[in-house]
């Protein structure tokens, strides 16, 4: 799903309660054969409601967890809990569902240094040690959280003096999970708001900005942030850049804002192999959000109002390649993570007149097979 500027995380967070099941956008795929899923086992966790899957991680090839938001029948009041799985997907277990935004499953990422270590964040920040079995609130010297990237042990927090997220943005590192966050002593410049942020490597960082005006840059660091540099941007003024995807520390992937087409933005792909200093176009306008693996491998969901496809490329972009289609409407993908080329893991939500559900979504050859499970609610 498109993640805007933090100081709309109010609206986002708000429209789970208004939209449910929603949808993200990604690449119009020309290629033979898609495969389509096994049904998933039984119907368990049929939800009258209105929900969405936030966020997925999976901090190694068996341990996975999954955020899930929103409220029951015509309530305003949020409901939440974090899916666990410890086999790698083939079954989930759901936690104990809590009420109100301030709660781990409500927020609209997970990054985990390890099975057992991670963060829900945005617009708060929870930690836990245990696997996800507890979760606590992080003691932070900022009000509102912004994006969380980990690389190793390292966590870097984005972090806002101001409720609404609408004042600039300060970094804060922390080398334990749950420990003590600490400012970076020299932060890039001109920092109105963090849009996304990619650490491939513990030295290497990419900060996608939303400067004076709301006009976007790019900034690096390749020393921890010790020092940062400007990179250009590709995307033309009214097209401006809303998503990264880092495959390494010179490849980087970029998304920028297409023409609006209904309730779905396209964007238009960019690719650079030399850390920034020259871009590439890879694709016209497409309704996509990609997870690049390396130069020439990545993964994406493609959206319409009804259905989602996941799709994958091996050449760098030029070409998409569908994987995985429902071959029926009703089932939107909101929530994806690769496990390197030739997989990934995804959860949908399938909406019908008699509820929503969510189900998981497993490959390991590519996307020539995929798995299904239902997650519990």
């Amino acid at each position: 799903m498109r993640r805007l500027p933090v100081a709309r995380w109010a609206a986002i967070v708000a429209a789970v309660v208004l939209a449910g099941c929603g949808g993200a956008g990604a690449p119009a795929a020309g290629a033979p054969g898609p495969a389509t899923a096994t049904s998933p086992p039984g119907t368990s966790g049929l939800l009258q409601g209105k929900y969405q899957a936030w966020a997925i991680a999976f901090p190694d090839r068996d341990t996975g967890f999954a955020a899930i938001s929103g409220s029951a029948g015509a309530s305003t009041t949020v409901r939440s809990w974090i899916e666990r799985t410890t086999d790698g997907g083939r079954v989930w277990m759901a936690g104990r569902p809590a009420l109100g935004p301030d709660q781990p499953g409500a927020q609209l990422g997970l990054a985990f240094v390890s099975g057992q270590q991670g963060w829900a964040y945005w617009p708060g920040l929870f930690f836990t040690r245990d696997g996800g079995a507890t979760w606590r609130a992080e003691r932070t010297p900022f009000r509102r959280v912004g994006p969380v990237a980990v690389a190793g042990a390292s966590t870097w927090v984005v972090g806002y003096g101001c409720a609404d997220g609408g004042c600039p943005a300060v970094i804060y590192a922390t080398d334990r999970v749950g420990g003590a966050l600490r400012r970076l002593a020299d932060q890039p410049a001109n920092t109105g708001g963090v849009i996304a942020m990619r650490r491939p490597t513990a030295a290497v960082a990419w900060l996608l900005l939303a400067g004076p005006h709301g006009l976007p840059s790019l900034v690096t660091t390749s020393d921890a942030g010790r020092s940062w540099a400007d990179r250009p941007l590709p995307c033309p003024a009214s097209e401006p850049a809303w998503q990264l995807s880092a495959a390494g520390p010179g490849s980087l992937w970029l998304v920028c804002e297409g023409t609006p087409q209904s309730q779905f933005t396209p964007g238009v792909i960019y690719r650079t192999v030399d850390g920034g200093r020259s871009w590439t176009q890879m694709a016209g306008e497409l309704s996509l959000g990609v997870y690049a693996v390396s130069n020439r491998v990545a993964w994406a969901v493609q959206d319409d109002p009804s259905e989602s496809v996941i799709v994958r490329t091996t050449d760098g972009g030029r070409t998409w390649h569908t994987v995985l289609s429902r071959g029926n409407t009703g089932t939107v993908v909101e929530a994806f993570v690769p496990q390197g080329p030739d997989g990934a893991q995804a959860v949908a939500c399938i909406f019908s007149a008699s509820g929503e559900r969510f189900v998981a979504y497993r490959t390991r050859d590519a996307g020539q097979t995929w798995q299904a499970t239902a997650l519990p609610a």
